[in-house]
C-alpha cells in the first residue's frame, strides 16, 4: 500500500519514510484526523519517522487529551513502526524543554538543529530496524 499526500493533512508524507507534521493543520478539533493519519502510517508496515519542525503551535486540551489516549491505545503497534520522532529547533531554550520531554514519547526523540541532521539521524534508525 502506497501513500497519497491528497489523503492527508496533518502530515507531510511525501518524503516518506521522513513523515513531517504540517503545523498549519494543528487547529482545534484536529486529533481525529490526526489518529486517521497515524493509522494509516501503521498500517504501510515500514518503518518510518515523524519530524518536528520549529513547532510553535499549541494545541488544545481536548486534542492533547485525545491524542495521549490514542497513543497509550497504540504505544506497542506505534514503537513496532515509528522508529523515531525528530525534533527541528534552533532556539536554546526550546532545545532544552523538548529534551525534558523525551521520554514522554515512548519511542527514541532527539532534537536536531537542521533538516540535514535530521535526515542523518533518520537514515541511522532506519539502518537499525533493518537489522
Amino acid at each position: 500500500m502506497s501513500l497519497n499526500q491528497n489523503d492527508f493533512s496533518v502530515y507531510d508524507v511525501q518524503d516518506f519514510p521522513l513523515v513531517y507534521l504540517n503545523q498549519q493543520a494543528v487547529l482545534p478539533g484536529y486529533a481525529s484526523q490526526w489518529e486517521a493519519e497515524m493509522l494509516a502510517l501503521l498500517q504501510q508496515e515500514s518503518p518510518f519517522v515523524v519530524v518536528y519542525d520549529h513547532m510553535r503551535v499549541e494545541e488544545t486540551e481536548a486534542d492533547r487529551r485525545q491524542r495521549g489516549d490514542w497513543l497509550i491505545r497504540h504505544r506497542q503497534l506505534l514503537s513496532q513502526r515509528c522508529k523515531g520522532m525528530l525534533s527541528i529547533e534552533s532556539e536554546a531554550s526550546r532545545c532544552a524543554e523538548l529534551r525534558k520531554m523525551r521520554k514522554m514519547f515512548g519511542i527514541p526523540h532527539q532534537v536536531v538543529s537542521s533538516r540535514t541532521y535530521a535526515l542523518a539521524q533518520m537514515q541511522q534508525w532506519l539502518a537499525r530496524a533493518q537489522k
